[in-house]
């Protein structure tokens, strides 16, 4: 998941629709591609799970990639927390060989074209046009429904409809987006900051210990499939997106969607 989330440094405040599609104009394509793996008439989910492995591991908050031995881990997400009513920890189980990032996520570290990982984020807004993103960003109401159907809708992701789903306990709805294979990241918008250039899907709330309240989340090359749950975890939205790119084999992605069904909440 290395460099997947930006700290955001900056707002934009129009609102508009999501139907623009001037990136599409400005990279040449005529439209996005289908993603690699669409989602089936049987939706993946995950049923209620009694815990009966040992205790799990707080999962780290290194700021970077920390290599985990397999098994469960536990992550701590306060900033969710309503008064007297915290958010409940998220539970995951992990084989060998892959890593925790930043205490939000989990990863594949080093696997080159086949990366692939699974991270847990808060939606705030979503960018109208994902390459050229120092445009209008558009604020999605807060229910599950909202931003599915604004997620939906962004331009050059060729999102899936949404389908209602269950996870860990929790219902919501599940889509599958996916960026064009052709688009060149280098002709999107450069950050103000660093100097490069990004393909942005959405901002969010931090949702682990770090010194800096938003982030957002921006993709890691063409051909990247995200697989979306979004979850209303007692009265709080959750997105889990699970992810991977093009060169990702059949046992790659099998393997996304075991930590994607070992995911369970605890009080």
């Amino acid at each position: 998941m290395s460099g997947h989330t930006r700290r955001c440094t900056f707002i934009v405040a129009i609102a508009v629709g999501l139907l623009t599609s001037a990136c599409a104009a400005s990279t040449g394509l005529s439209s996005p591609t289908p993603p690699s793996s669409p989602v089936s008439a049987a939706v993946p989910s995950a049923p209620p799970t009694a815990s009966t492995s040992p205790t799990p591991h707080p999962m780290p908050t290194f700021d970077g990639d920390v290599s985990l031995a397999a098994g469960t881990y536990a992550f701590d997400f306060t900033r969710l927390d309503l008064p007297g009513k915290p958010f409940p920890k998220v539970l995951v189980t992990v084989p060998d060989g892959w890593s925790g990032f930043r205490g939000f996520g989990v990863d594949t570290l080093n696997t080159g074209s086949r990366f692939h990982f699974v991270s847990f984020w808060t939606v705030v807004e979503v960018y109208t046009n994902p390459c050229h993103w120092l445009g209008p960003k558009l604020h999605p109401g807060p229910t599950v429904d909202d931003v599915a159907s604004v997620l939906a809708a962004q331009p050059l992701r060729n999102a899936t409809a949404p389908v209602s789903v269950s996870l860990g306990g929790y219902t919501g709805k599940y889509l599958e987006m996916s960026i064009p294979k052709g688009i060149a990241f280098s002709s999107c918008d450069k950050d103000p900051i660093d100097g490069q250039s990004y393909f942005e899907s959405w901002t969010g709330n931090v949702l682990w210990n770090a010194p800096y309240d938003t982030t957002d989340r921006h993709e890691q090359g063409p051909g990247q499939v995200d697989r979306l749950w979004i979850l209303d975890v007692e009265g709080r939205r959750l997105v889990i997106d699970a992810s991977y790119m093009p060169g990702a084999t059949a046992q790659d992605r099998a393997g996304v969607q075991q930590v994607v069904d070992s995911i369970r909440f605890e009080p």
